[in-house]
C-alpha cells in the first residue's frame, strides 16, 4: 500500500511517501523536509506564531501538490510537542483544513510509539534491550525495549528549540553557560533512567541531531539516507564535533560539511543532551537511526 505520512514537530515539517508491507517499509518514494521553527517562542508565550504558522502552512502546501502527484492510497499527518502545548493550535489546523489535511494532535506516549515503529523498520534490534532517543524541538522521547519485560516509553518537555531561546547560540558558545545547561539536562535524564529502569546493551538516535552528526562525520554534501542509517559514531568523534561547532559562529557552522541550514545553532543542545545520555547510561557508541516518527506513521496507516 503507498502512504502518505506528514510529521509535523516543533522544528521541521516532514514528508514520507512510500509503500509499505506489513510492518516494513517496502519502498520510500518521496522524502522532503522543511525546517520551520513551528515552536518557535513557545516556552515564553504558549502560542504558535503567525509567521512559523505561515512557513508550516507553505510546507504543508507543496506537499499536498506531491501527494496528490503520487496517487497514495491513505493519508495522515500528526503535530507533536509545539502543537500540543500551544494555546492557539486551531490556527494551524483550520489552515491545514483549507488544503484538505486534517492533523491529529499526538500525546507524547503515541509518539513514542510511532518512533519504535519506525526506528525498528529500519534497524535490526530483535534479542537485544535497546534505548531509543529521538531529539525533537519541543520534547524528548525515550523508549527502552527489553525482550524479556517488553517496552516502555516516556516524553518530556525538553527540546532543542526550546533550549535554544533560553540560550545564545548564535555567537560562540560560552562554556560557563553550557556548564550551567547540563544541570536541567542531567536532572531531566537522571529521572527518565530511573523511571524507564533500563539497562540497555544498545543505544539508537533518531532525529536530526544525530542524522546531522552521522553526516557531519562522514563529511556529506549530499544527504544520503542508506549510508546515514545504522551509522555507529563512538563518543570521542561525538565530543569534537560538539567543541568544533561550539568555538564557531552559527554562520560558520554552515560551512561544515553534512551541517544543514536551520540547524545551525539547535545542533549544540541536541549533541548536549546525546552526550549526557550516553555518559550517563555508560555506553559509548551511538548507533544513528534516520528512521522515526514518520517512518512509524507510514506504518501505522498501512495497518489500520
Amino acid at each position: 500500500m503507498k502512504v502518505a505520512a506528514i510529521d509535523i514537530g516543533s522544528n521541521a515539517v516532514r514528508l514520507l511517501i512510500a509503500e509499505v508491507e506489513g510492518r516494513k517499509i517496502k519502498e520510500t518514494c518521496y522524502t522532503k523536509r522543511y525546517i520551520t521553527k513551528l515552536g518557535e517562542n513557545i516556552n515564553s508565550q504558549q502560542l504558535l506564531s503567525d509567521t512559523s504558522i505561515e512557513r508550516t502552512i507553505t510546507a504543508l502546501k507543496d506537499f499536498v501538490i506531491t501527494i496528490n502527484e503520487h496517487k497514495v492510497d491513505r493519508v495522515h499527518a500528526v503535530a507533536t510537542s509545539a502543537v500540543r502545548e500551544a494555546k492557539n493550535p486551531e490556527l494551524l489546523t483550520a489552515g491545514a483544513k483549507e488544503l484538505g489535511l486534517r492533523i491529529e494532535i499526538i500525546d507524547g506516549d503515541t509518539e513514542a510509539g510511532l518512533i519504535y515503529d519506525g526506528v525498528t523498520a529500519g534497524i535490526d534490534t530483535e534479542g537485544k534491550k535497546v534505548l531509543m532517543f529521538d531529539i525533537g524541538g519541543g520534547s524528548t522521547e525515550f523508549i527502552y525495549a527489553d525482550p524479556e519485560k517488553g517496552r516502555a516509553g516516556i516524553s518530556i518537555p525538553m527540546g532543542v528549540v526550546k533550549m535554544a531561546e533560553m540560550y545564545n547560540f548564535k555567537q560562540v558558545v560560552n562554556m560557563e553557560h553550557m556548564d550551567r545547561m547540563r544541570i536541567p539536562v542531567f536532572s531531566l535524564i537522571d529521572q527518565v533512567l530511573k523511571t524507564l529502569e533500563c539497562k540497555p546493551d544498545v543505544l539508537i538516535g533518531s532525529a536530526g541531531t544525530p542524522t546531522t552528526l552521522a553526516a557531519m562525520d562522514m563529511q556529506m554534501t549530499t544527504y544520503d539516507q542508506k549510508k546515514v542509517n545504522g551509522y555507529v559514531i563512538p563518543i570521542e568523534k561525538i565530543k569534537e564535533h560538539f567543541d568544533k561547532l561550539c568555538s564557531m559562529t552559527s554562520e560558520e557552522r554552515l560551512n561544515v560539511p553534512g551541517m544543514e541550514q536551520g540547524r545551525e545553532e539547535i545542533i549544540i543542545p541536541g549533541i548536549l543532551i546525546a552526550g549526557e545520555l550516553m555518559n550517563m547510561i555508560g555506553i559509548y557508541d551511538l548507533q544513528v537511526s534516520d528512521y522515526g516518527l514518520r517512518e512509524g506513521l507510514a506504518i501505522a496507516i498501512a495497518n489500520v
